[in-house]
């Protein structure tokens, strides 16, 4: 592992200016080199679990292109990790979405969206799946660059894989064929990049206003989304929206098929479309931060979440708050931005985390995938405020698309985590864990009877 790092003290080559963030896995700070050079700098305690983040340097340092966020050394010093890296002063596109209170028009998201793909272009020649493609995830420069970051849940293909199949991404934006467990490639950050084309034109992502489990339930059995008002969009832009967000991903564009398109051709820079936006964040934020505003940015927590930095379960509910100044890096993924949080409403626009459910290749218990989704329904049921009216017909829907392995777990985890101050919720919900016993033993059943 110490390969990785440098041996030299940190302290003798930056000077810290600023700390810009601060989150469960440590610190971001911006800093100065003995030439001049702006970094950041992001601090994490060695006892948490580095795993993760040492496989993101990995493919930060394997990794070189002006549209992604430039990794340059690691140190360790004391009992902390330092990670060295390119600085972003203008924040990430969501922070302009949040802060500016604004959406974006057809030639911004035009621009943005052509510098993903390519980004994206290299990324994939490099045989790697980025798997977390959304606007939190696109940081800016001072002058208008774009830079994809947070590569912490990035996936790896060999010569000899041609599928992977771990379940992992931010629910929202997940590709229909990641959730099946059908085995997927580069295609699944396209549709990725789709969401974030509507997210970009409309401010959240499909399905944001419901629970993220449910969204899971929904995305691979719902149609393509597309926008709310298509008449208000060219049919260019129409037309590369839908070539994104094929539910078959043989019939889905990639991305260097996509920089050919009559919508992205003749794209402007970003440097041209977004500077001026870029300045009004900056301004919008420190009255933010002036007033105690908190922020409910796309990188900040959900109640369905793992730490992204890690790809370890947290327990980062709706409504928790952080305290981060959104510039440059996020203090919960090595590369991403992280902006204040206090959500209200469980499951809304508020908080979309990575979510890493399991990698199906290493399962050895198989009770393991079942209790993440299990934990996620528990929390659903725990941050639910104000119990709405269960759609039957639906929630019936939902859980015969699981596997009986699937069901068991959130079986078990539901009962196992009962507790006795929701009775008004328990009594609402023990008419729902009865359903979704008696879809297990249809399943078992079914299952039999075909042996």
């Amino acid at each position: 592992m110490t390969e990785n790092f440098s041996n030299k003290n940190p302290n003798e080559l930056f000077e810290t200016v600023d700390k810009i963030g601060e989150g469960s896995y440590g610190s971001v700070h911006q800093a100065v080199t003995k030439t001049g050079q702006i970094v950041a700098i992001k601090k994490i305690p060695i006892e948490e679990d580095i795993d993760s983040i040492i496989k993101e340097i990995s493919i930060m340092k394997q990794c070189d292109h002006v549209r992604l966020v430039k990794y340059y050394d690691s140190y360790f010093l004391d009992n902390e990790l330092w990670i060295v890296m390119e600085y972003c002063g203008g924040g990430s596109v969501a922070d302009v979405i949040e802060f500016c209170e604004i959406t974006f028009n057809e030639d911004q998201i035009a621009s943005i969206v052509k510098s993903i793909l390519e980004g994206l272009v290299y990324f994939h020649s490099q045989k790697k799946i980025h798997r977390d493609i959304k606007a939190g995830n696109v940081l800016l420069t001072d002058n208008g660059e774009t830079k994809l970051c947070d590569f912490g849940v990035s996936g790896q293909l060999s010569d000899n894989m041609a599928k992977r199949k771990t379940v992992i991404g931010t629910p929202y934006w997940m590709a229909p064929e990641i959730i099946q467990e059908v085995g997927y490639d580069y295609k699944v950050d396209i549709w990725s990049l789709g969401i974030t084309i509507l997210e970009l034109a409309e401010g959240e992502p499909p399905l944001s206003e419901t629970h993220p489990l449910r969204a899971i339930f929904l995305i691979p059995n719902n149609p393509s989304p597309t926008f709310k008002e298509p008449k208000k969009w060219s049919k260019k832009c129409v037309d590369f929206l839908s070539k994104c967000l094929q539910k078959d991903p043989n019939d889905r564009w990639g991305a260097k098929r996509l920089l050919k398109h009559p919508f992205i051709k003749n794209a402007k820079s970003t440097k041209i479309t977004l500077p001026t936006l870029i300045e009004q964040c900056k301004i919008a934020k420190q009255e933010a931060n002036k007033w105690g505003k908190k922020s409910s940015s796309s990188s900040s927590g959900s109640s369905y979440s793992t730490d992204s930095s890690t790809g370890s379960e947290t327990t980062s509910s709706t409504g928790s708050e952080s305290t981060s100044e959104s510039t440059g890096s996020s203090a919960d993924s090595v590369v991403g931005v992280e902006s204040n949080s206090n959500s209200d409403s469980e499951g809304s626009a508020g908080g979309f985390s990575t979510t890493v459910i399991h990698d199906m290749d290493s399962i050895k218990n198989k009770e393991d995938i079942e209790e993440d989704l299990g934990a996620s329904f528990l929390d659903q049921i725990k941050t639910q405020k104000n119990v709405q009216t269960i759609d039957e017909e639906q929630q019936k829907t939902n859980y015969e698309n699981l596997e009986p392995r699937q069901l068991e777990g959130i079986i078990k985890h539901i009962t196992s985590n009962w507790e006795k101050d929701l009775t008004e919720i328990n009594e609402r919900y023990e008419k729902q864990l009865d359903g979704i016993k008696k879809i297990l033993q249809q399943k078992k059943k079914k299952k039999r009877n075909k042996k």
